[in-house]
Protein backbone atom coordinates (compact mmCIF):
# COMPACT_ATOMS: atom_id res chain seq x y z
CA UNK A 1 0.00 0.00 0.00
CA UNK A 2 3.19 2.21 0.82
CA UNK A 3 5.28 1.30 -2.11
CA UNK A 4 1.91 2.18 -4.44
CA UNK A 5 1.45 5.75 -2.51
CA UNK A 6 4.93 6.28 -3.28
CA UNK A 7 4.97 5.97 -6.92
CA UNK A 8 1.96 7.99 -7.39
CA UNK A 9 3.82 11.22 -5.05
CA UNK A 10 6.74 10.70 -7.59
CA UNK A 11 4.94 10.77 -10.84
CA UNK A 12 3.59 14.07 -9.81
CA UNK A 13 6.45 15.45 -8.11
CA UNK A 14 9.42 13.86 -10.48
CA UNK A 15 11.06 12.36 -7.75
CA UNK A 16 12.14 9.27 -10.06
CA UNK A 17 12.41 5.68 -8.88
CA UNK A 18 15.32 6.76 -6.47
CA UNK A 19 12.60 7.83 -3.89
CA UNK A 20 10.99 4.83 -3.83
CA UNK A 21 14.22 2.01 -4.13
CA UNK A 22 15.17 4.01 -0.96
CA UNK A 23 12.34 3.79 0.89
CA UNK A 24 11.84 -0.03 0.02
CA UNK A 25 15.61 -0.70 1.44
CA UNK A 26 14.57 1.05 4.75
CA UNK A 27 11.90 -1.56 5.01
CA UNK A 28 14.07 -4.38 4.37
CA UNK A 29 16.16 -2.88 7.39
CA UNK A 30 13.32 -2.66 9.76
CA UNK A 31 11.88 -6.13 8.90
CA UNK A 32 15.33 -7.59 9.51
CA UNK A 33 15.99 -5.63 12.85
CA UNK A 34 12.56 -6.60 13.94
CA UNK A 35 13.43 -10.19 13.52
CA UNK A 36 16.53 -10.18 14.49
CA UNK A 37 14.51 -9.49 18.25
CA UNK A 38 11.94 -12.10 17.37
CA UNK A 39 14.85 -14.92 17.40
CA UNK A 40 16.38 -13.01 20.28
CA UNK A 41 13.38 -13.58 22.00
CA UNK A 42 13.26 -17.39 21.85
CA UNK A 43 16.88 -18.09 22.35
CA UNK A 44 16.06 -16.95 25.80
CA UNK A 45 12.90 -18.30 26.47
CA UNK A 46 14.46 -21.29 25.39
CA UNK A 47 18.20 -21.20 27.23
CA UNK A 48 15.53 -21.21 30.65
CA UNK A 49 13.74 -23.63 29.56
CA UNK A 50 16.84 -26.02 29.43
CA UNK A 51 18.25 -24.39 32.94
CA UNK A 52 14.95 -25.49 34.38
CA UNK A 53 15.00 -29.12 33.07
CA UNK A 54 18.61 -28.88 33.91
CA UNK A 55 18.00 -27.81 37.80
CA UNK A 56 14.87 -30.41 37.94
CA UNK A 57 16.97 -33.19 37.29
CA UNK A 58 20.01 -32.56 39.83
CA UNK A 59 17.55 -31.90 42.46
CA UNK A 60 16.02 -35.66 41.88
CA UNK A 61 19.71 -37.31 41.67
CA UNK A 62 20.53 -35.24 44.46
CA UNK A 63 17.05 -36.80 46.41
CA UNK A 64 18.53 -40.08 45.28
CA UNK A 65 21.60 -39.99 46.79
CA UNK A 66 20.55 -39.13 50.20
CA UNK A 67 17.80 -41.68 50.28
CA UNK A 68 19.80 -44.35 49.88
CA UNK A 69 21.66 -43.62 53.00
CA UNK A 70 19.91 -45.45 56.17
CA UNK A 71 18.18 -42.93 57.86
CA UNK A 72 17.65 -44.42 61.65
CA UNK A 73 21.58 -44.56 61.64
CA UNK A 74 22.38 -41.39 62.64
CA UNK A 75 25.67 -41.28 63.15
CA UNK A 76 29.16 -43.00 61.93
CA UNK A 77 32.17 -44.58 63.84
CA UNK A 78 35.17 -42.20 63.59
CA UNK A 79 37.72 -44.35 61.79
CA UNK A 80 35.69 -46.40 59.19
CA UNK A 81 36.71 -47.60 55.69
CA UNK A 82 34.58 -48.27 52.81
CA UNK A 83 34.68 -51.83 52.88
CA UNK A 84 33.25 -51.59 56.41
CA UNK A 85 30.75 -49.12 54.96
CA UNK A 86 29.88 -52.12 52.70
CA UNK A 87 29.43 -54.42 54.92
CA UNK A 88 27.13 -52.49 57.54
CA UNK A 89 23.90 -53.55 56.40
CA UNK A 90 24.58 -57.57 55.69
CA UNK A 91 27.00 -57.69 59.65
CA UNK A 92 24.38 -58.31 61.59
CA UNK A 93 23.83 -61.37 59.64
CA UNK A 94 27.18 -62.80 60.56
CA UNK A 95 27.19 -61.52 64.14
CA UNK A 96 23.93 -62.98 66.33
CA UNK A 97 23.82 -63.22 69.76
CA UNK A 98 25.45 -66.54 70.71
CA UNK A 99 22.74 -67.24 72.42
CA UNK A 100 20.01 -68.32 69.74
CA UNK A 101 16.35 -70.13 70.30
CA UNK A 102 14.62 -72.13 68.10
CA UNK A 103 12.48 -68.75 66.92
CA UNK A 104 15.93 -66.82 66.13
CA UNK A 105 17.03 -70.11 64.00
CA UNK A 106 13.98 -69.99 61.69
CA UNK A 107 14.19 -66.28 61.25
CA UNK A 108 17.96 -66.51 59.78
CA UNK A 109 16.32 -68.99 57.45
CA UNK A 110 13.54 -66.70 56.09
CA UNK A 111 16.45 -63.78 55.85
CA UNK A 112 18.88 -65.61 53.64
CA UNK A 113 16.92 -65.22 50.26
CA UNK A 114 17.69 -61.57 50.83
CA UNK A 115 20.81 -61.50 51.70
CA UNK A 116 22.21 -62.28 47.83
CA UNK A 117 19.75 -58.69 47.16
CA UNK A 118 21.33 -56.63 49.50
CA UNK A 119 24.48 -56.97 48.26
CA UNK A 120 23.70 -56.48 44.38
CA UNK A 121 22.24 -52.71 46.16
CA UNK A 122 25.71 -52.25 48.08
CA UNK A 123 27.99 -52.78 44.68
CA UNK A 124 25.37 -50.29 43.01
CA UNK A 125 26.04 -48.07 45.59
CA UNK A 126 30.00 -48.37 45.87
CA UNK A 127 30.14 -44.35 44.98
CA UNK A 128 27.56 -43.46 47.90
CA UNK A 129 29.70 -45.49 49.89
CA UNK A 130 32.64 -43.69 49.77
CA UNK A 131 31.28 -40.30 50.24
CA UNK A 132 29.78 -41.63 53.27
CA UNK A 133 33.37 -42.08 54.30
CA UNK A 134 34.65 -38.69 53.75
CA UNK A 135 31.85 -37.33 55.86
CA UNK A 136 32.11 -39.93 58.72
CA UNK A 137 33.77 -37.52 61.08
CA UNK A 138 30.12 -35.61 61.43
CA UNK A 139 27.10 -37.22 62.69
CA UNK A 140 25.09 -37.76 59.37
CA UNK A 141 21.48 -36.74 59.60
CA UNK A 142 19.30 -37.05 56.54
CA UNK A 143 15.98 -34.88 57.29
CA UNK A 144 12.44 -36.71 55.96
CA UNK A 145 12.17 -33.61 54.90
CA UNK A 146 14.44 -33.72 51.63
CA UNK A 147 12.46 -36.31 49.96
CA UNK A 148 9.14 -34.85 50.92
CA UNK A 149 9.71 -31.93 49.59
CA UNK A 150 11.35 -33.07 46.46
CA UNK A 151 8.39 -35.60 46.03
CA UNK A 152 5.30 -32.60 46.18
CA UNK A 153 7.04 -30.79 43.97
CA UNK A 154 7.07 -33.47 41.61
CA UNK A 155 3.77 -34.84 42.37
CA UNK A 156 0.69 -33.02 41.99
CA UNK A 157 -0.95 -32.75 45.88
CA UNK A 158 -4.06 -34.67 44.66
CA UNK A 159 -5.03 -37.91 46.71
CA UNK A 160 -6.14 -40.12 43.92
CA UNK A 161 -2.69 -39.06 42.05
CA UNK A 162 -0.45 -40.48 44.82
CA UNK A 163 -2.66 -43.31 46.35
CA UNK A 164 -1.48 -45.63 43.63
CA UNK A 165 2.11 -44.90 44.47
CA UNK A 166 2.04 -45.62 47.92
CA UNK A 167 0.34 -48.68 48.00
CA UNK A 168 2.80 -49.51 45.20
CA UNK A 169 5.28 -48.99 47.65
CA UNK A 170 3.68 -51.09 50.23
CA UNK A 171 2.86 -53.64 48.21
CA UNK A 172 6.44 -54.32 47.90
CA UNK A 173 7.19 -54.33 51.14
CA UNK A 174 4.25 -56.78 52.13
CA UNK A 175 5.65 -59.45 49.68
CA UNK A 176 8.75 -59.77 51.64
CA UNK A 177 8.38 -63.17 53.61
CA UNK A 178 9.94 -61.48 56.41
CA UNK A 179 7.10 -58.28 56.51
CA UNK A 180 5.12 -60.05 58.90
CA UNK A 181 7.30 -59.31 61.41
CA UNK A 182 5.94 -54.85 61.30
CA UNK A 183 2.77 -56.14 60.03
CA UNK A 184 1.56 -55.68 63.35
CA UNK A 185 2.53 -54.39 66.65
CA UNK A 186 1.57 -56.32 69.87
CA UNK A 187 1.27 -54.03 72.91
CA UNK A 188 2.58 -56.55 75.73
CA UNK A 189 5.91 -56.36 73.73
CA UNK A 190 6.54 -52.30 73.83
CA UNK A 191 5.62 -51.93 77.35
CA UNK A 192 9.22 -52.24 78.68
CA UNK A 193 10.58 -49.51 75.71
CA UNK A 194 9.89 -46.44 75.12
CA UNK A 195 7.90 -46.02 72.37
CA UNK A 196 6.01 -43.17 72.09
CA UNK A 197 4.88 -43.62 68.45
CA UNK A 198 3.93 -47.34 67.29
CA UNK A 199 3.64 -47.63 64.23
CA UNK A 200 3.16 -51.17 61.65
CA UNK A 201 2.38 -51.98 57.79
CA UNK A 202 -1.34 -52.81 58.69
CA UNK A 203 -1.93 -49.32 60.36
CA UNK A 204 -0.58 -47.53 56.94
CA UNK A 205 -2.74 -49.89 54.95
CA UNK A 206 -5.73 -49.17 56.86
CA UNK A 207 -4.79 -45.31 56.50
CA UNK A 208 -4.10 -45.66 52.58
CA UNK A 209 -7.69 -47.70 52.35
CA UNK A 210 -9.72 -44.62 53.96
CA UNK A 211 -8.28 -41.53 52.37
CA UNK A 212 -6.39 -40.53 55.93
CA UNK A 213 -3.25 -39.47 54.15
CA UNK A 214 -3.26 -35.50 52.78
CA UNK A 215 0.13 -35.42 51.71
CA UNK A 216 3.23 -38.57 50.38
CA UNK A 217 5.31 -36.33 53.27
CA UNK A 218 2.38 -38.43 55.97
CA UNK A 219 2.74 -41.43 54.08
CA UNK A 220 6.52 -41.91 54.20
CA UNK A 221 7.19 -40.64 57.55
CA UNK A 222 4.80 -43.31 58.81
CA UNK A 223 6.91 -45.92 57.11
CA UNK A 224 10.51 -44.56 58.64
CA UNK A 225 8.87 -44.68 61.77
CA UNK A 226 8.23 -48.46 61.70
CA UNK A 227 12.13 -48.37 61.27
CA UNK A 228 12.72 -46.23 63.73
CA UNK A 229 11.06 -47.97 66.35
CA UNK A 230 12.47 -51.50 65.31
CA UNK A 231 15.73 -49.72 66.17
CA UNK A 232 15.22 -48.64 69.33
CA UNK A 233 13.40 -51.29 70.81
CA UNK A 234 15.66 -53.99 69.58
CA UNK A 235 19.44 -54.79 69.98
CA UNK A 236 22.01 -53.93 67.41
CA UNK A 237 22.98 -57.37 66.76
CA UNK A 238 19.36 -59.13 66.81
CA UNK A 239 18.30 -60.47 63.86
CA UNK A 240 15.09 -58.36 63.88
CA UNK A 241 17.46 -55.28 63.79
CA UNK A 242 18.71 -56.99 60.76
CA UNK A 243 15.24 -57.35 59.09
CA UNK A 244 14.24 -54.27 59.62
CA UNK A 245 17.76 -52.38 57.71
CA UNK A 246 17.00 -54.99 54.70
CA UNK A 247 13.44 -54.01 54.69
CA UNK A 248 14.21 -50.29 54.99
CA UNK A 249 16.88 -50.78 51.72
CA UNK A 250 14.25 -52.66 49.70
CA UNK A 251 11.85 -49.63 50.94
CA UNK A 252 14.54 -47.06 49.57
CA UNK A 253 15.34 -48.52 46.47
CA UNK A 254 11.38 -48.91 45.71
CA UNK A 255 10.89 -45.09 46.83
CA UNK A 256 13.21 -43.85 44.58
CA UNK A 257 12.29 -45.76 41.75
CA UNK A 258 8.78 -44.87 41.92
CA UNK A 259 9.95 -41.27 42.09
CA UNK A 260 11.73 -41.04 38.98
CA UNK A 261 9.07 -43.33 36.87
CA UNK A 262 6.35 -40.89 38.58
CA UNK A 263 8.65 -37.80 37.64
CA UNK A 264 8.11 -38.97 34.00
CA UNK A 265 4.61 -39.58 33.75
CA UNK A 266 3.76 -36.18 35.19
CA UNK A 267 5.85 -34.40 33.07
CA UNK A 268 4.46 -36.33 29.97
CA UNK A 269 0.72 -35.53 31.52
CA UNK A 270 1.59 -31.30 32.03
CA UNK A 271 2.74 -32.03 28.22
CA UNK A 272 -0.22 -33.51 27.43
CA UNK A 273 -2.67 -30.98 29.80
CA UNK A 274 -0.42 -27.90 28.11
CA UNK A 275 -1.21 -29.25 24.73
CA UNK A 276 -4.99 -29.33 25.80
CA UNK A 277 -4.69 -26.26 27.42
CA UNK A 278 -3.55 -24.54 24.21
CA UNK A 279 -6.73 -26.52 22.16
CA UNK A 280 -9.40 -25.16 24.67
CA UNK A 281 -8.14 -21.64 24.22
CA UNK A 282 -7.99 -22.19 20.69
CA UNK A 283 -11.36 -23.23 20.41
CA UNK A 284 -12.56 -20.69 23.36
CA UNK A 285 -11.08 -17.40 21.06
CA UNK A 286 -12.58 -18.91 18.00
CA UNK A 287 -16.06 -19.49 19.57
CA UNK A 288 -15.79 -15.98 20.75
CA UNK A 289 -14.57 -14.86 17.24
CA UNK A 290 -18.10 -16.29 15.74
CA UNK A 291 -20.28 -14.97 18.55
CA UNK A 292 -18.74 -11.47 17.53
CA UNK A 293 -19.39 -11.97 14.00
CA UNK A 294 -22.71 -13.00 14.75
CA UNK A 295 -23.69 -10.42 17.20
CA UNK A 296 -26.20 -9.21 15.16
CA UNK A 297 -28.02 -12.72 14.32
CA UNK A 298 -31.00 -13.34 16.22
CA UNK A 299 -30.17 -17.34 16.03
CA UNK A 300 -27.12 -16.85 18.04
CA UNK A 301 -28.49 -14.12 20.45
CA UNK A 302 -31.07 -16.56 21.88
CA UNK A 303 -29.10 -19.58 22.24
CA UNK A 304 -26.28 -17.16 24.46
CA UNK A 305 -29.27 -16.21 26.00
CA UNK A 306 -30.53 -19.68 27.25
CA UNK A 307 -27.02 -21.20 27.82
CA UNK A 308 -26.88 -18.12 30.85
CA UNK A 309 -30.23 -18.70 31.81
CA UNK A 310 -29.01 -22.57 32.52
CA UNK A 311 -25.59 -21.32 34.26
CA UNK A 312 -27.54 -18.76 36.39
CA UNK A 313 -29.92 -21.71 37.33
CA UNK A 314 -27.57 -23.85 37.87
CA UNK A 315 -25.48 -21.82 40.32
CA UNK A 316 -28.66 -20.55 42.19
CA UNK A 317 -29.17 -24.51 42.85
CA UNK A 318 -25.69 -25.50 44.65
CA UNK A 319 -26.63 -22.66 46.50
CA UNK A 320 -29.52 -24.00 48.02
CA UNK A 321 -31.66 -21.86 45.44
CA UNK A 322 -34.21 -23.55 43.08
CA UNK A 323 -36.72 -21.56 42.18
CA UNK A 324 -34.72 -19.97 39.08
CA UNK A 325 -34.48 -23.87 37.57
CA UNK A 326 -38.16 -24.90 38.21
CA UNK A 327 -38.64 -21.72 35.71
CA UNK A 328 -36.99 -22.71 33.53
CA UNK A 329 -37.87 -26.14 33.75
CA UNK A 330 -41.67 -25.05 33.36
CA UNK A 331 -40.55 -22.47 30.38
CA UNK A 332 -39.14 -25.99 28.78
CA UNK A 333 -42.44 -27.64 29.54
CA UNK A 334 -44.79 -25.14 27.74
CA UNK A 335 -43.36 -25.76 24.45
CA UNK A 336 -44.11 -29.24 24.03
CA UNK A 337 -47.18 -30.17 22.37
CA UNK A 338 -50.78 -30.96 24.13
CA UNK A 339 -50.49 -33.98 21.70
CA UNK A 340 -47.37 -35.03 24.04
CA UNK A 341 -49.51 -34.90 27.51
CA UNK A 342 -50.75 -38.38 26.48
CA UNK A 343 -47.24 -39.91 26.38
CA UNK A 344 -45.46 -37.79 28.77
CA UNK A 345 -44.08 -39.68 31.83
CA UNK A 346 -40.73 -39.60 34.33
CA UNK A 347 -38.26 -41.05 31.94
CA UNK A 348 -39.37 -37.66 30.03
CA UNK A 349 -38.97 -35.50 32.85
CA UNK A 350 -35.46 -37.14 33.55
CA UNK A 351 -34.24 -36.41 30.41
CA UNK A 352 -35.42 -32.96 30.69
CA UNK A 353 -33.68 -32.06 34.01
CA UNK A 354 -30.78 -33.80 32.73
CA UNK A 355 -30.54 -31.44 29.30
CA UNK A 356 -31.13 -28.27 31.99
CA UNK A 357 -27.79 -28.65 34.19
CA UNK A 358 -24.17 -28.89 32.98
CA UNK A 359 -22.68 -32.00 32.01
CA UNK A 360 -19.57 -31.50 34.31
CA UNK A 361 -21.39 -31.28 37.30
CA UNK A 362 -24.51 -34.01 36.45
CA UNK A 363 -24.79 -37.62 37.69
CA UNK A 364 -28.18 -39.28 36.78
CA UNK A 365 -29.33 -42.00 38.17
CA UNK A 366 -26.50 -42.53 41.04
CA UNK A 367 -25.54 -45.87 41.79
CA UNK A 368 -26.19 -46.70 45.71
CA UNK A 369 -26.47 -49.70 47.77
CA UNK A 370 -29.01 -49.30 50.33
CA UNK A 371 -28.97 -51.87 52.87
CA UNK A 372 -25.77 -54.33 51.97
CA UNK A 373 -27.86 -57.16 53.98
CA UNK A 374 -30.40 -57.72 51.54
CA UNK A 375 -30.46 -59.59 48.19
CA UNK A 376 -30.82 -57.85 44.84
CA UNK A 377 -34.18 -57.16 43.99
CA UNK A 378 -35.45 -57.24 47.43
CA UNK A 379 -34.23 -53.36 48.59
CA UNK A 380 -30.71 -53.91 47.99
CA UNK A 381 -29.91 -51.03 45.73
CA UNK A 382 -31.11 -47.95 44.52
CA UNK A 383 -30.92 -45.21 42.09
CA UNK A 384 -30.82 -41.42 43.30
CA UNK A 385 -32.33 -39.48 39.92
CA UNK A 386 -29.58 -36.81 39.83
CA UNK A 387 -26.99 -36.36 41.80
CA UNK A 388 -25.23 -32.47 41.34
CA UNK A 389 -21.78 -31.66 41.91
CA UNK A 390 -21.07 -28.20 43.99
CA UNK A 391 -18.78 -27.18 41.63
CA UNK A 392 -17.37 -23.91 43.25
CA UNK A 393 -20.64 -23.95 44.93
CA UNK A 394 -21.98 -25.02 48.67
CA UNK A 395 -23.62 -28.02 48.71
CA UNK A 396 -24.20 -31.32 46.85
CA UNK A 397 -27.78 -31.93 45.43
CA UNK A 398 -29.77 -34.53 45.45
CA UNK A 399 -32.89 -34.49 43.15
CA UNK A 400 -35.58 -36.79 43.02
CA UNK A 401 -38.08 -37.01 40.05
CA UNK A 402 -41.99 -37.58 40.41
CA UNK A 403 -44.03 -37.26 37.45
CA UNK A 404 -48.16 -37.57 37.27
CA UNK A 405 -49.55 -37.89 34.04
CA UNK A 406 -52.56 -36.51 33.15
CA UNK A 407 -54.48 -39.73 31.91
CA UNK A 408 -54.31 -41.46 35.05
CA UNK A 409 -56.46 -38.11 36.65
CA UNK A 410 -58.88 -37.98 34.18
CA UNK A 411 -59.73 -41.62 34.39
CA UNK A 412 -61.25 -41.26 37.59
CA UNK A 413 -63.41 -38.13 35.93
CA UNK A 414 -64.30 -39.56 31.84
CA UNK A 415 -64.15 -42.36 30.03
CA UNK A 416 -63.39 -40.73 26.45
CA UNK A 417 -60.89 -38.19 26.53
CA UNK A 418 -58.21 -36.44 23.90
CA UNK A 419 -55.73 -33.99 23.71
CA UNK A 420 -58.37 -31.11 24.00
CA UNK A 421 -59.60 -32.52 27.05
CA UNK A 422 -55.90 -33.16 28.64
CA UNK A 423 -54.88 -29.40 27.74
CA UNK A 424 -58.34 -28.47 29.63
CA UNK A 425 -57.76 -30.45 32.85
CA UNK A 426 -53.66 -29.22 32.62
CA UNK A 427 -54.78 -25.13 32.85
CA UNK A 428 -57.47 -26.08 35.76
CA UNK A 429 -54.72 -28.25 37.57
CA UNK A 430 -52.25 -25.02 37.27
CA UNK A 431 -53.99 -22.47 39.41
CA UNK A 432 -55.70 -25.11 41.37
CA UNK A 433 -55.27 -24.91 45.54
CA UNK A 434 -52.86 -26.82 46.71
CA UNK A 435 -54.23 -28.75 49.78
CA UNK A 436 -56.86 -29.55 47.22
CA UNK A 437 -54.77 -31.30 44.31
CA UNK A 438 -52.99 -33.07 47.01
CA UNK A 439 -56.20 -34.76 47.94
CA UNK A 440 -56.86 -35.58 44.13
CA UNK A 441 -56.79 -39.44 43.33
CA UNK A 442 -54.18 -40.80 40.83
CA UNK A 443 -53.91 -44.28 39.36
CA UNK A 444 -51.13 -45.69 37.92
CA UNK A 445 -49.94 -48.95 36.92
CA UNK A 446 -47.46 -51.07 39.41
CA UNK A 447 -44.80 -52.66 38.52
CA UNK A 448 -44.36 -54.35 41.48
CA UNK A 449 -47.72 -55.78 41.91
CA UNK A 450 -48.40 -55.77 38.09
CA UNK A 451 -51.69 -54.58 38.61
CA UNK A 452 -53.48 -50.87 38.43
CA UNK A 453 -53.03 -49.60 41.54
CA UNK A 454 -54.81 -46.12 43.14
CA UNK A 455 -53.76 -43.58 45.47
CA UNK A 456 -53.48 -40.07 45.84
CA UNK A 457 -51.14 -36.83 44.64
CA UNK A 458 -49.89 -36.08 48.14
CA UNK A 459 -49.14 -39.82 48.58
CA UNK A 460 -46.76 -39.80 45.77
CA UNK A 461 -45.17 -36.62 47.22
CA UNK A 462 -44.71 -37.80 50.45
CA UNK A 463 -43.21 -40.82 48.88
CA UNK A 464 -41.15 -38.99 47.34
CA UNK A 465 -39.84 -37.14 50.46
CA UNK A 466 -39.52 -40.21 52.58
CA UNK A 467 -37.11 -41.87 49.61
CA UNK A 468 -35.05 -38.77 48.65
CA UNK A 469 -33.99 -38.80 52.73
CA UNK A 470 -32.80 -42.35 52.67
CA UNK A 471 -31.07 -41.94 49.19
CA UNK A 472 -29.36 -38.92 51.37
CA UNK A 473 -28.40 -40.30 54.27
CA UNK A 474 -27.01 -43.41 52.32
CA UNK A 475 -24.81 -40.65 50.37
CA UNK A 476 -23.62 -39.28 53.25
CA UNK A 477 -21.74 -42.62 54.04
CA UNK A 478 -19.37 -42.13 51.24
CA UNK A 479 -18.08 -45.49 49.02
CA UNK A 480 -19.18 -48.37 50.22
CA UNK A 481 -16.86 -50.58 52.36
CA UNK A 482 -17.72 -53.83 52.25
CA UNK A 483 -20.55 -55.98 50.73
CA UNK A 484 -22.87 -55.86 53.49
CA UNK A 485 -22.18 -51.92 54.08
CA UNK A 486 -24.22 -49.15 52.86
CA UNK A 487 -22.94 -46.55 50.40
CA UNK A 488 -22.63 -44.72 46.94
CA UNK A 489 -21.81 -47.56 44.72
CA UNK A 490 -21.09 -45.59 41.08
CA UNK A 491 -18.19 -46.25 39.38
CA UNK A 492 -18.67 -42.84 37.94
CA UNK A 493 -17.97 -41.40 41.48
CA UNK A 494 -14.62 -40.48 42.96
CA UNK A 495 -15.67 -39.97 46.93
CA UNK A 496 -12.32 -38.46 48.64
CA UNK A 497 -12.16 -37.40 53.29
CA UNK A 498 -12.96 -33.84 53.02
CA UNK A 499 -14.17 -31.01 56.01
CA UNK A 500 -18.15 -31.40 56.64
CA UNK A 501 -20.16 -30.84 53.46
CA UNK A 502 -23.70 -30.02 52.93
CA UNK A 503 -26.28 -32.50 50.98
CA UNK A 504 -29.51 -31.01 50.26
CA UNK A 505 -32.28 -32.45 48.28
CA UNK A 506 -35.50 -31.52 46.69
CA UNK A 507 -38.12 -33.36 45.23
CA UNK A 508 -39.80 -32.35 41.85
CA UNK A 509 -43.32 -33.52 41.26
CA UNK A 510 -44.30 -32.34 37.76
CA UNK A 511 -48.09 -32.71 36.90
CA UNK A 512 -48.63 -32.24 33.18
CA UNK A 513 -46.71 -29.73 31.91
CA UNK A 514 -48.16 -26.94 33.67
CA UNK A 515 -48.24 -27.36 37.81
CA UNK A 516 -44.81 -27.96 39.36
CA UNK A 517 -44.72 -28.95 42.75
CA UNK A 518 -40.89 -28.41 44.59
CA UNK A 519 -39.87 -29.72 48.36
CA UNK A 520 -36.86 -29.62 50.39
CA UNK A 521 -35.44 -32.29 52.14
CA UNK A 522 -33.70 -31.31 55.19
CA UNK A 523 -30.36 -30.67 54.56
CA UNK A 524 -27.31 -33.89 55.36
CA UNK A 525 -23.80 -33.72 56.44
CA UNK A 526 -21.60 -35.72 55.05
CA UNK A 527 -18.03 -36.03 55.50
CA UNK A 528 -16.46 -36.78 51.75
CA UNK A 529 -15.90 -34.49 48.45
CA UNK A 530 -17.39 -36.02 45.46
CA UNK A 531 -15.87 -36.13 42.00
CA UNK A 532 -17.26 -36.59 38.43
CA UNK A 533 -14.66 -39.04 37.04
Amino acid sequence: MRITGFVGLSACSGGGTGYIKTEHLQRIKELQIFWQEIIKEFDISETLQLDLTKKKQEVIKKNLILTEISQPDTSLPKKQTSKDILTEISQPYTSLPKKQTSKDSSLSKTLQPDLQIIKEYEKENLVLAETVVLLSKKTVKIPVENHSETLQSVLPNKKFQYTAFCYDILHALENKSYANLFYKYIERDIKNKIIKHPMDLFTIKLKLKNNQYTSLEEFENDIRLIFCNCYTYNDVESEIYSLGKALECIFNKKWNKNLILQDRQTRELKRVRDDNTEDTDRSWKKQIQTLEQNKNNLTYRQVVNDALLIASAYENLVIGNIIPFIEILKTFLLTRSKMSLSLANESMLQAIVESLLPLKYRVPELSLVMDGKKSKGSGRFGYSDIFVLKGIGDNYISLELKYISLIGLIKNQKVGFGANELENLDKILEKENEEILLKRSYTYWSKELKKTNQTTIGEILNNGISQLKSYMNTISKGKVANYSSSGVFDERIEIINSNPNKLKGFVILVIGFRRILCKPIEEVISNYNYNKI
